[in-house]
């Protein structure tokens, strides 16, 4: 997951004309959560939805700019009204990124590891944990087999990516020029902006040649 600074000034249509998914909050959301579903952080969503943090099932704002979220359809469906008390990505006293880890691991057809960081964590990561595994893994149906397919294909692409331009940095006979080039795409990878984010991060993190030889990344997170 990757944390979000919320707009204070909420779209005047929202109020006006009592529609939550009109051009406006649409393209609001969008901006905020840099076109990024807020749950799974795949980018470029072609089937975006108005996701309600706190379900109107449960009592959640429908019109309450404080509870709309930027979500593709896959995890929107995924979470429904069921998965509730989660933790904020709005919410600047947290660092979401830092309280669960993510993992691709080397074949796209194993799960993905969902796992908190904290010996004891929070009700609110356990919560998320069970919600982000869905997201990520869950084949319940012929279609979500379909979307996960798809879903762990683009992350495992670029997890390639990220492979590549470490083996290069670690290569003695790479020249400066490409070297530098797989640095800028290694810093470009753990940018928020970045789609999965999160998992380039962790990868960074983690990985003690990167760590030690390009110590300036971290910086940025």
């Amino acid at each position: 997951m990757f944390n979000v600074t919320r707009l204070d000034k909420e779209p005047e249509s929202l109020s006006k004309n009592k529609h939550y998914n009109n051009e406006e909050v649409v393209s609001a959301l969008k901006r905020m959560f840099v076109g990024k579903c807020y749950l799974c952080e795949r980018g470029e969503i072609q089937d975006a939805e108005v996701e309600h943090f706190d379900p109107q099932a449960s009592g959640g704002g429908r019109l309450d700019w404080k509870n709309l979220y930027y979500s593709c359809s896959r995890c929107n469906s995924l979470k429904s009204s069921t998965h509730t008390d989660l933790l904020d990505c709005t919410d600047p006293s947290i660092d979401v990124f830092r309280k669960i880890r993510l993992v691709m691991t080397p074949s796209p057809n194993d799960d993905i590891l969902v796992t908190p960081t904290d010996k004891t964590p929070c009700m609110k990561t356990k919560n998320t944990i069970v919600l982000l595994n869905l997201c990520y893994n869950s084949t319940g149906t012929a279609l979500r087999g379909v979307s996960r397919e798809a879903l762990i294909e683009q992350i495992y692409g670029y997890m390639l990516a990220f492979m590549q331009a470490r083996m290069l940095l670690r290569t003695p006979s790479t020249g400066k020029r490409i070297k530098l080039d797989a640095k800028e795409t290694i810093e470009a990878m753990i940018d928020v902006k970045h789609p999965f984010s999160a998992f380039w991060r962790w990868q960074y993190l983690h990985d003690s040649f990167l760590t030690e030889h390009c110590p300036e990344l971290k910086s940025g997170f």
